[in-house]
């Protein structure tokens, strides 16, 4: 009987590591298994529609929507130039971001704006971020912990599926505008990648693969930056490179972040965005030092939760979902000793090369330029934002529980135990696969999302704002089931974001809208001039005025049908106030007076209506009348 063939594991003279056949095998199952996790956690958002940001990056951004002719110009100005006709965007700073909106570009050429193939692009591209995530962290495991092959490979899956199924990226994986962190990661794993290969074959090709596919993260998204940093981390803790190759290929990624640094400043050079006074928009403009520190604190133990219990997401955490606090909240102060004993173990660690270390520092690194403690980022809270720096969580919760594990059974074979673990684990992936496919449904359009996030984040005013916004939007619906019912619920919400935010102007333009819809509109009127008060500059006033003019005009016609012609009067007036060049109200006018009588009035009335057109006979009628009565 012939004995199966087995192969071992061995390298060439330059250093790469050959795959066995069952390993390949192995490896190959493994990512089949995550491609189709991915698909299944976010395969549903393909069917959605276009939602929040899409918009701004896709539908209604002028250089996306001329396909490749453009490219330049998304290329060579703020991200959200295309939004304007002048090209100038108001966030102080600018945006440079430009890759995804090339796809969006490309897309928009062979496709047309067409949702399906941009969400289903995106799944794509995490799904594919997945495969490459496992294969970093083969190698790194590999290095650090010393293990079977088929150990490392268990980790490395059961870290890559933890990471693919965290309900706390949901947004950057099913807004289609979230494809700037997809693409910042995925290009960002493709480079260390081929940095390995560098330091393990010595061919200088994939060293500049791996320079070029940094200078792509960059431009996916700057955030990308903070990667000039993991560089030398990675080499120092997974290879056994010499000191001053490590110096000198970090440096070559520090000057590839400064070319990029000069591509943005010349992209965003003439923005003339100014930092918001508006809370909704600048956080902390009305929080003392005090406040600002410890608010930044709560928020950093919010992301902590996130990736624990991610039961309550939303797409906006503004005011004042998350208040203004101060060092007395014990919140506050457990975040600061979570933190300052991270970075203390990680320190600790650090002359070990652990892989616990460095995962500690990956996530302070990668979380601190969207931290609020670097730079003001404009919100305090966002999903999306703790994309990236989650990795590091996935890595250290992974590893930490075969560790307890491994504690509690140290003879490694006990199946009852590691039967409980892997239940444990499948349970947490069902879970959180579950809590996406849900999200997916959420964000299948503005009003679905706007909506289903009043639940996650009832105290932001924006949040309740635009629940309001959904409501007047559904009862415009054709086939709209009892819509003023719709209509009582748009005031429902609008009124919890006004009570969050008195100065909300939106909120109270709204409300007018809604009562205008109702046929209300003298209460119309008092919210539109409670909006008045905040800004009395705003554009949408001149369509509003003349609604509120119609309206007076409409009553003032029927005082006259009545014969109330000093009531008629009265309403003509105000009906005058609010739009002084309708010439029916002017005319009007003239006639209700002229009845009082108010022969002097009305002359002045019908004149005014000559002057406008000095062809309307009505108003030439009514002077000679009272020429005629004042000659008798």
């Amino acid at each position: 009987m012939n004995k199966k063939k087995t192969y071992k594991n061995s390298q060439t003279n330059s250093g790469e590591k050959i795959i066995s056949k069952d390993e390949n095998f192995s490896d190959n199952k493994w990512k089949w298994v995550i491609f189709v996790v991915a698909f299944v956690s976010f395969g549903l958002s393909a069917f959605n529609n276009y939602a929040l940001d899409d918009f701004i990056v896709l539908v209604k951004n002028n250089f996306t929507q001329n396909g490749f002719s453009g490219i330049w110009n998304i290329l060579s100005k703020d991200t959200f130039a295309g939004m304007t006709e002048s090209d100038i965007m108001v966030l102080a700073g600018g945006r440079y971001r430009p890759l995804s909106l090339v796809t969006f570009a490309i897309e928009h050429q062979l496709w047309g704006n067409n949702p399906f193939i941009s969400h289903l692009i995106n799944v794509s591209i995490y799904a594919i971020t997945g495969i490459l995530l496992y294969n970093f962290l083969k190698k790194i495991l590999t290095f650090s912990l010393k293990e079977s092959t088929e150990k490392t490979s268990l980790k490395a899956a059961l870290i890559t599926l933890l990471f693919i199924t965290l309900p706390a990226h949901s947004e950057s994986v099913i807004n289609i505008k979230g494809r700037d962190d997809l693409m910042c990661l995925l290009f960002f794993l493709l480079s260390v990648l081929q940095l390995l290969k560098y330091t393990q074959s010595g061919h200088k090709k994939n060293f500049i693969y791996s320079s070029i596919l940094f200078f792509f993260s960059l431009m996916s998204k700057e955030t990308a930056f903070t990667f000039v940093l993991i560089y030398p981390l990675i080499l120092y803790y997974f290879t056994n490179s010499k000191t001053a190759k490590k110096t000198s290929v970090s440096l070559v990624y520090f000057s590839i972040a400064l070319v990029f640094l000069i591509f943005r400043y010349l992209a965003t050079k003439d923005n003339q965005g100014i930092p918001s006074n508006d809370v909704l928009n600048n956080p902390f403009v009305n929080a003392t030092n005090e406040q600002k520190f410890a608010t930044i604190l709560l928020s950093w133990f919010f992301y902590l939760r996130l990736l624990i219990y991610p039961i309550d997401l939303s797409y906006d955490y503004n005011f004042n979902q998350i208040p203004l606090t101060d060092f007395s909240d014990y919140r506050v102060l457990l975040s600061l000793c979570i933190y300052t004993s991270l970075i203390l173990f990680a320190f600790y660690l650090f002359k070990r090369k652990s892989i616990y270390s460095f995962s500690i520092l990956f996530y302070l690194i990668t979380f601190s330029i969207l931290s609020n403690l670097i730079f003001n980022i404009g919100t305090i809270f966002a999903d999306r934002f703790i994309y990236i720096p989650s990795l590091a969580f996935c890595i250290l919760f992974i590893l930490g529980s075969f560790y307890l594990f491994e504690k509690i059974n140290p003879e490694k074979n006990n199946k009852i135990t590691n039967s409980i673990g892997i239940t444990a684990f499948l349970t947490i992936i069902l879970l959180f696969s579950i809590r996406n496919i849900n999200r997916c449904s959420d964000w299948k359009d503005n009003n679905t999302l706007f909506i289903a996030d009043t639940k996650s984040a009832p105290r932001s005013a924006k949040v309740q704002l635009n629940a309001g916004i959904a409501y007047i939007n559904l009862s415009d619906q054709k086939n709209t089931v009892k819509p003023d019912s719709l209509l009582n619920k748009a005031l429902y919400h609008l009124q919890k974001g006004i009570d969050i935010y008195p100065n909300f102007i939106d909120g109270y333009m709204n409300m007018g809208v809604v009562y205008n819809r109702l046929n209300k509109m003298d209460k119309a009127e008092i919210w539109w001039n409670k909006a008045r008060k905040i800004n009395p500059q705003h554009q949408k006033f001149s369509e509003y005025d003349k609604l509120i003019s119609q309206y007076y005009l409409l009553k003032g016609l029927n005082n006259g049908t009545e014969r109330n012609f000093k009531e008629a009067v009265s309403n003509l007036n105000i009906a005058l106030s609010y739009d002084t060049s309708n010439i029916d109200i002017i005319y009007n006018l003239g006639g209700a007076y002229f009845m009082i009588p108010n022969h002097d009035s009305a002359k002045y009335f019908f004149k005014k209506t000559l002057e406008r057109n000095p062809d309307f006979q009505k108003a030439k009628d009514g002077l000679q009348v009272i020429e005629m009565q004042r000659m008798k």
